[in-house]
């Protein structure tokens, strides 16, 4: 079987879509693994989403085999790629060509460092990671909940869509992440300028103590950056921004609201599951530096 390998950059046109989705429906069927979720497959023809895909068709029948997704989420070059190879095509070699053919991509790219994303359950995944170089970094729990009718809870907590409290949030962001404060203002940047995307501010005694961003894919809402200062922990600021969402997402018309969390993280993990999220997948991560 001859394959052919090409790289296309985001966005991807409807055409290279459906085949990437009809090739990951026949993978998930198989794995009984989220590759679209993995794969960031809702992201891919969105014209503000940054990276680049690569693809392994069957020479004969021009039939998409591979495919690798890997995407620069806030432009600072550090890259997320994740891959899938039909079951029936996986031993010869498919997935080692398209991790190749990354590597010359970030290197053309000025990539600073890549993460891969593998499926706790894939040991073929793992082992070809650790043959190229890659070593395991951390583990995370995709977590879900359905949307609820309007989910009352008695808080003093006010969540307002952000408008100008930028050196409050990049205060939140410091304390709460361990970030600097110039890779929170690049975070906030990102959260306000793409469009499904909404950054939330949590205020408390007309105070900014929290905050979370929300993103549309499809019919779900995520959850992503939710973040309490350490002076206002244990006053129910995270219970009530994951309330909201539920809300928000229901009012939108979403059938789920998702999040990851580290796995390591015990205190996120006991407040998302008392919110009623439950864990539907686990990604172990790799990493390398492209510096060395």
């Amino acid at each position: 079987m001859n394959i052919s390998i090409m790289t296309v950059s985001f966005p991807l046109d409807e055409e290279t879509m459906e085949e990437i989705t009809e090739m990951i429906v026949e993978a998930e069927n198989m794995d009984k693994v989220d590759y679209t979720s993995l794969l960031n497959v809702g992201e891919l023809s969105d014209f503000y989403t940054k990276g680049f895909c690569i693809l392994a068709y069957e020479d004969d029948s021009d039939r998409l085999v591979g495919v690798l997704t890997s995407i620069d989420r806030i432009a600072t070059l550090d890259f997320e790629w994740s891959s899938v190879v039909l079951p029936g095509v996986r031993r010869l070699g498919i997935g080692e060509r398209l991790v190749r053919e990354l590597g010359k991509n970030l290197e053309v790219r000025a990539a600073v460092s890549d993460i891969a994303l593998n499926p706790e359950s894939s040991e073929a995944g793992k082992q070809l990671l650790h043959k190229l170089g890659y070593a395991f970094d951390f583990q995370e729990r995709t977590m879900v909940a359905a949307t609820m009718r309007k989910v009352e809870i008695e808080s003093e907590v006010e969540v307002l869509e952000y408008t100008k409290e930028e050196s409050e949030v990049v205060d939140v962001l410091v304390n709460a992440f361990g970030d600097t404060e110039e890779e929170s203002k690049v975070l906030i940047a990102f959260n306000t300028q793409t469009p499904n995307r909404h950054l939330m501010v949590a205020y408390l005694q007309s105070e900014v103590v929290g905050t979370v961003t929300v993103v549309e894919e499809g019919e779900k809402l995520w959850v992503t950056g939710l973040a309490v200062h350490e002076n206002a922990r244990n006053n129910g600021v995270a219970t009530s921004l994951l309330n909201w969402s539920k809300n928000e997402a229901n009012r939108m018309g979403k059938t789920s609201v998702y999040l990851d969390v580290e796995t390591d993280n015990t205190q996120a993990l006991s407040i998302y599951e008392r919110a009623g999220f439950t864990t539907v997948s686990n990604t172990h991560f790799y990493t390398r530096s492209l510096l060395n």
